[in-house]
């Protein structure tokens, strides 16, 4: 490809000239065109380049590229590093990788890391700029460290006063503001400190929550089997802990998983998801109005956003959700034929685990796999027998026998 052809993507650091590296600035310098934000254009004006701006069309700017690659030599600015958060991969996907160079540059994330003497190889980053909120509690609790990258709504006092509500009070924030420029500005304190506080609206976080950010609900393990007192019950079944470990073992949940709970009762089922799948969803699908608020309390408990109780019998209330990557269903109320239907019309692959306690519930689930082409199908019977004290002896006591039966629809 000659030279012509090549679109350059060049990250120009923070902002300060001082930290734009030499390969970006000899592509700008060659370039007939510049691309990208208003202010990123700013600082390259002395040099008279034609400019585009980018705004909310993207497509524009790809239409431009498209007609004027060959024609003029095209150089397209992105802040920092075009590996992070940038309209690299916008671009690679429509334009094609092969016609595109990147050349790095110097992130907002490292030169704040620098200014604060920390290192990032192990910091979990993130970006809500023009991006929903949604997981970011998760990911501070279950992270000690975090880069947040801010915009639009979402701002460094508002997402301090989300984590003020959610009990993270004394998380250790620093915002940066206009980094490397003449007016930099690096604001240290705690979230509650920060909540409320404005700063510019393209700014980058570092939270640092330590303990008090580990998984709520005094949970801070990587494996399944909460205690089951550590759950809020009262009257509503439970699946038991160690049932609950070999059901979830037989789901397989990914981080990202939608997943459904259907007859979640307690909701214990949903919690040990919500853990597991930090960037995914649970519903828990639950007709009975006291289990509501046990589910609902049980989330808050541990801290899960992620949670989404939904008040309605399956197979109807399944019908408004998003498609499932995992189901796991812990009580049917008669229903076990309908609702593997409605799961089998779902044009998705998915794992469905069953939980039963009857034998006709057992037969219902093994049949209902087989007639509707599931595959993988396994049958495991689990008795369980706790110990108990009786007076200075120990003795078992069992729990009733449950089934578990596990397929997997392709």
């Amino acid at each position: 490809m000659s030279d012509a052809d090549r679109i350059y993507i060049a990250g120009i650091g923070p902002g300060g000239e001082d930290y734009i590296l030499p390969a970006a600035m000899r592509a700008i310098s060659g370039s007939d065109v510049l691309i990208g934000g208003e202010r990123s254009l700013e600082g390259f004006r002395q040099l008279r380049k034609e400019e585009l701006a980018i705004g909310g069309d993207l497509d524009a700017v790809c239409r431009y590229i498209f007609h004027n690659r060959g024609k003029k030599k095209i150089t397209v600015l992105a802040s920092g590093d075009p590996g992070i958060f940038s309209i690299a991969k916008f671009l690679k996907a429509r334009l094609g990788g092969e016609c595109i160079e990147v050349i790095p540059g110097i992130s907002s994330l490292q030169y704040l890391c620098a200014r604060l003497g920390l290192e990032w190889n192990d910091v979990h980053i993130l970006s809500v700029h023009g991006r929903a909120e949604d997981g970011l509690i998760d990911a501070v609790r279950n992270n000690r460290k975090v880069i947040l990258f801010t915009g639009g709504s979402s701002t460094p006092g508002g997402i301090c006063t989300t984590l003020v509500g959610d009990g993270l009070a004394n998380c250790r924030v620093v915002v940066g503001e206009n980094l490397s420029y003449s007016n930099e500005r690096i604001t240290e304190g705690t979230s509650g400190d920060i909540a409320g506080m404005s700063f510019e609206p393209l700014s980058i976080m570092y939270i640092e929550c330590g303990e008090q950010g580990f998984q709520a609900g005094g949970w801070n393990y990587a494996t399944y089997g909460i205690p089951d007192d550590m759950l809020k019950r009262g009257e509503t079944p439970m699946t038991k802990q160690e049932v609950r470990c070999i059901a979830l073992s037989k789901l397989r949940i990914r981080e990202t998983d939608t997943v459904y709970d259907i007859g979640a009762g307690t909701g214990s089922v949903s919690v040990e998801c919500g853990i597991v799948c930090k960037r995914g969803r649970v519903y828990s699908i639950e007709r009975e109005a006291a289990a509501l608020k046990l589910i609902k309390d049980n989330a808050l408990r541990f801290g899960l956003k992620n949670i989404h109780v939904i008040h309605g019998e399956a197979p109807n209330a399944l019908k408004a959700l998003p498609p499932p990557d995992r189901v796991f269903i812990g009580g049917t109320s008669g229903k076990m034929e309908e609702i593997l239907q409605v799961l089998c019309g779902i044009k998705r692959s998915m794992r469905v685990v069953v939980s039963a306690v009857t034998i006709e519930s057992v037969y219902e689930a093994v049949k209902g796999f087989e007639k509707r082409g599931f595959i993988d199908i396994e049958i495991a019977c689990v008795s369980v027998s706790r110990g108990r004290t009786a007076g200075d002896k120990h003795i078992m006591q069992a729990l009733n026998p449950v089934h578990i039966i596990s397929a997997q629809k392709t």
